[in-house]
C-alpha cells in the first residue's frame, strides 16, 4: 500500500510556533496589554497601508501591473483602521480568527495522522494533540474573555502546549516523509 506524502511539514512547524507564541501572549497579557498591541500593530498596518498604496500608485503609473498591491494597500488601510478605532471588536475578530485557524490546524493534523498511518511515530499523541486543538478553537469562537481570567489563562497554556506538540508533530511528519 502505498504511503500518501505529506509535501510541507514547514507549514505545520510555523503553525505551531504562531499557536506558541498565540499561547504565550494570553498568558502573559491582560487584555489592555493586547489591546495596546493590536493598536501598535494598527499603526504599523497604517504605514505599511499607505507604502503599499504609493508602490502601486507609482507601478500603475509606470504601465506595470500595480492592482494587486492597490488591493493590499486598502487592505492593510482598512485593518489598520479597524484595529485603531474599535479594538473591542478588534480583540473579537482576532479571537474568532484563532478560533477558526486552530479548528483547520487540527482537522489538518487528524487528516495527516490518518494518511501517514503507522509511519507515524506517537500516533496517539498527534492525534490527541489534532482533537485538543480543535477544541481550543471552537471554545475561541465564544468570546473567552468572558469567562474569566483562569480559563483565559489555561487557553493560553493549552494553546502553547498544543503550539510545541505541533511542532513535535511537524518533525514527525518529516522524519516519516524522508523515510
Amino acid at each position: 500500500m502505498e504511503r500518501k506524502r505529506v509535501s510541507n511539514w514547514v507549514f505545520l512547524a510555523v503553525n505551531g510556533l504562531v499557536f506558541t507564541l498565540f499561547g504565550l501572549l494570553v498568558i502573559f497579557l491582560n487584555d489592555v496589554a493586547i489591546k495596546n498591541l493590536l493598536r501598535y500593530i494598527g499603526m504599523g498596518m497604517l504605514v505599511l497601508g499607505a507604502i503599499l498604496l504609493l508602490l502601486g500608485i507609482n507601478s500603475i503609473r509606470r504601465d506595470k501591473a500595480g492592482a494587486m498591491v492597490l488591493i493590499e494597500a486598502i487592505a492593510s488601510v482598512a485593518i489598520g483602521i479597524a484595529l485603531l478605532f474599535f479594538p473591542e471588536a478588534s480583540v473579537s475578530l482576532f479571537l474568532l480568527m484563532i478560533g477558526i485557524w486552530a479548528i483547520i490546524i487540527g482537522v489538518i493534523q487528524l487528516v495527516i495522522v490518518v494518511n501517514l498511518g503507522n509511519a507515524l511515530k506517537a500516533k496517539n499523541i498527534a492525534l490527541i494533540n489534532g482533537l485538543l486543538t480543535i477544541g481550543i478553537g471552537v471554545s475561541l469562537l465564544f468570546n473567552p474573555f468572558q469567562w474569566g481570567v483562569f480559563l483565559i489563562k489555561l487557553i493560553g497554556f493549552l494553546a502553547a502546549l498544543f503550539g510545541v506538540v505541533l511542532i513535535w508533530f511537524a518533525m514527525m511528519v518529516r522524519s516519516a516523509k524522508s523515510s
